[in-house]
């Protein structure tokens, strides 16, 4: 995610009372804004859940499972913002709601890493069934799956324990309205998980959907001239594109020293990257509607 809290973070926490940057006029704006996007999102993300909930399964389908455990992972994300916005209002005691601001803040990163590890495991059941159409089913069957989807609820619950703990730590900084990962808690090793993370969102969809679009051509199986073709694949680049882009923002925009107006900015960069992972699907789901039988199940599962 965007490394503007961390900048700001490490300040925030050498104090006992961060700088009150947002007040009044400017922080009821702060909060109508998130708010309203969060509320925009958890709608977006409760249609998807509706519409792809019939297409899971556990075979080449599990994908579509995933998709599912990714939406309500961005569900629980932008649940945890609109709490911690709304609390904004009320100008509670830093002091004295420690234990809120830390556990708001454990269930607003546990959803990131483990979207990005459930994006891995899609993208890694895809180019499986793409690379061996036959014989993925043999290796990667129902046991295999629902142990894999064990092991990523475990990996999700297993993080939330440890930002609640003196491991690790993300609390909610309301005078900034963002989140402050906390000195006192190895932020060191918190920033090296969350550049891994940003890594693993910019660069190995990158080069697995390379891989998979060269295998599908190699093999006939697509031929970019059909016109449900050439949407699923601009579909996909568009996927691709904007994971691009924010990778390059986070990593690569140093936010420390701008004004407060530009934390909103980066706070909304890391809200609209749930949105983003599950839009092209929306869209490929209308698509596979109206093609309805005419899109071949060997390239549904390579694009979905």
């Amino acid at each position: 995610m965007s490394t503007t809290q961390r900048n700001r973070e490490e300040s925030v926490t050498q104090l006992p009372i961060p700088p009150q940057l947002f007040v009044g006029s400017d922080r009821t704006s702060a909060v109508l804004w998130y708010s309203t996007l969060c509320v925009v999102s958890l709608i977006l993300h409760l249609v998807f859940i509706i519409g792809i909930r019939k297409l899971c399964g556990w075979k080449s389908n599990f994908c579509f499972t995933l998709l599912l455990v990714v939406s309500v992972m961005c569900m629980v994300r932008f649940t945890a913002e609109l709490t911690a916005s709304l609390t904004a209002l009320f100008y509670m005691d830093w002091n004295k709601y420690q234990v809120l601001w830390i556990g708001l803040g454990s269930l607003a990163f546990a959803p990131y890493f483990t979207v990005v590890l459930l994006n891995i495991s899609i993208t890694f059941h895809r180019l499986a069934y793409t690379a061996f159409p036959f014989t993925a089913s043999e290796y990667l069957g129902k046991t295999v799956m629902k142990v894999t989807l064990l092991g990523i609820f475990l990996f999700f619950l297993a993080f939330v324990v440890i930002l609640n703990t003196n491991l690790l730590g993300v609390r909610w900084v309301d005078s900034f309205m963002s989140w402050a990962s906390m000195k006192s808690r190895n932020p060191a090793v918190f920033r090296l998980l969350n550049t891994l993370s940003n890594y693993g969102v910019g660069v190995i969809n990158i080069v697995a959907y390379s891989l998979l679009f060269t295998l599908l051509y190699k093999r006939k199986l697509i031929s970019f001239t059909g016109n449900h073709e050439i949407k699923m694949t601009l579909q996909v680049l568009c996927m691709v594109f904007c994971e691009i882009l924010f990778f390059l923002y986070w990593q690569f925009w140093n936010m420390e020293g701008y004004g407060p107006w530009d934390l909103v900015i980066a706070e909304t960069s890391n809200l609209l990257y749930f949105d983003v992972i599950i839009i092209p699907y929306l869209i490929l789901n209308r698509c596979r509607t109206q093609y309805g039988n005419s899109i071949p199940e060997h390239l549904s599962h390579g694009y979905t």
